[in-house]
């Protein structure tokens, strides 16, 4: 099997941990990718809380992982030389999600001088994977030659940010703490729970109990297998695309295990936080809120299970509900909103 296949498997069950507090969840992630986040000089992560009230980007935690043993002080070492707002940046909307210092070097010639210079590194490919609302994940992998990623090799780490992204948003939507043993008792806010092996919804509620509703769960549950089968043949790409039904914009499909150590999928509610009083429905609200933030309509289908030409038709929509003409206005305007949503909080 191929190890970026084992990788991504491992990086995109970590993502979805939660067994885990919150000071073990970003070391586990790291450790479980290392096969694609470790290019031979270890890698580091941050964890992104949003953004306090006069607008600065919030750092919340630094790991690193493998590599020089003071691999997060060189880091620490090479921010000091930076530019403040280099150092705290996180992508605003608009950015690539993957990106490259070799590819900054030409705007930011200090900030690729500091880094490489303390990290031994000729460059460092990070990842970013972030929501609208400015909490994530940033991971920085540092390497001992220019790193230029294929187009599909983007493309596969455009897909595992957004599982890391979604299942970071699970993590704080249901507030986690230190367990320290397994979870016994299924979320009080889970819709849906089902019995993998025989493909049965055991417990049902709201509007998951509709027929529809549980046959979509179930298509995605089997979804969820097929494309760990699909990893473990090594077609990475091919496989994250069926594991597109963990995301749908609104659940996110996760393992859970009784007591007595049997698997059930849960389906937990999952879907961006965001007020909007101009009238959008649901899905035209997701697909300005991803757009908005610099996705491409390629990446809101994936997230959103949807086809391009639908998330085309829901941006169409959505934009003239909102007064814009352009991707440009709409930036703006959902970065309004989103200060707007967070001070009535």
């Amino acid at each position: 099997m191929k190890r970026a296949s084992i990788s991504s498997i491992a990086l995109v069950e970590a993502a979805y941990n939660l067994e885990l507090g919150p000071a073990e969840w970003l070391p586990n992630l790291l450790r479980a990718g290392a096969g694609i986040l470790d290019l031979g000089q270890g890698c580091a992560a941050t964890l992104w809380a949003g953004t306090s009230s006069d607008g600065e980007p919030l750092v919340s935690q630094l790991h690193a992982e493998s590599g020089p043993p003071d691999l997060a002080m060189r880091f620490a070492r090479a921010a000091q030389e930076l530019d403040p707002d280099f150092a705290r940046a996180a992508p605003v909307p608009g950015e690539p999600r993957v990106q490259t210092l070799a590819q900054a070097r030409g705007r930011h010639p200090e900030a690729h001088d500091a880094l490489t210079k303390h990290l031994g590194c000729k460059d460092i490919l990070s990842l970013w994977a972030m929501e609208p609302d400015q909490h994530g994940v940033g991971i920085h992998i540092p390497c001992a030659t220019e790193i230029e990623p294929s187009r599909k090799a983007r493309e596969r780490w455009h897909m595992l940010s957004v599982h890391i992204a979604t299942g970071h948003r699970l993590r704080r939507r249901l507030g986690q703490t230190p367990r320290g043993t397994p979870v016994t008792q299924i979320p009080l806010d889970a819709v849906a729970l089902l019995d993998p092996k025989h493909c049965s919804v055991a417990e049902a509620a709201g509007e998951a109990k509709s027929d529809r509703a549980l046959d979509e769960i179930r298509r995605v549950a089997i979804g969820v297998d097929l494309a760990r089968a699909q990893l473990r043949s090594g077609e990475t790409c091919e496989a994250l695309r069926l594991w597109e039904g963990v995301l749908r914009g609104r659940c996110s499909i996760v393992d859970w295990f009784d007591t007595d150590g049997r698997r059930f999928i849960l389906a937990l509610p999952n879907a961006p936080h965001l007020r909007d009083p101009r009238g959008l429905t649901e899905r035209e609200l997701q697909v300005a809120t991803h757009v908005g933030a610099g996705e491409s309509s390629k990446l809101v289908a994936y997230r959103l299970g949807v086809s391009r030409s639908r998330v085309s038709e829901l941006l169409r929509q959505a934009m003239r509900k909102l007064g814009v003409q352009t991707t440009g206005q709409l930036v703006i305007k959902m970065r309004t909103l989103l200060v707007e949503s967070a001070s009535t909080l």
